[in-house]
């Protein structure tokens, strides 16, 4: 009986284990994932400075409807 019951808890610290490692590694994917939010916002801001900076060059130089 006490090996069943050993083997038990032996098997029950691995379960908690794999699901600690995989709650860490749910926690890493998000910090990427919100990174990656950051990136895409700031390459939006800039292709938005990029547009404006090139509509104003275009109506300096009378070069567009802009």
């Amino acid at each position: 009986m006490n090996d069943w019951f050993d083997a038990s808890l032996r098997f029950q610290k691995q379960i908690l284990d794999a699901q600690r490692r995989t709650l860490e590694a749910g926690s890493q994917a998000v910090g990427a994932g919100d990174a990656l939010v950051q990136v895409q916002e700031a390459t939006r801001k800039a292709a938005e400075a990029n547009l404006a900076a090139f509509q104003a060059w275009a109506r300096l130089w009378g070069a567009g409807p802009w």
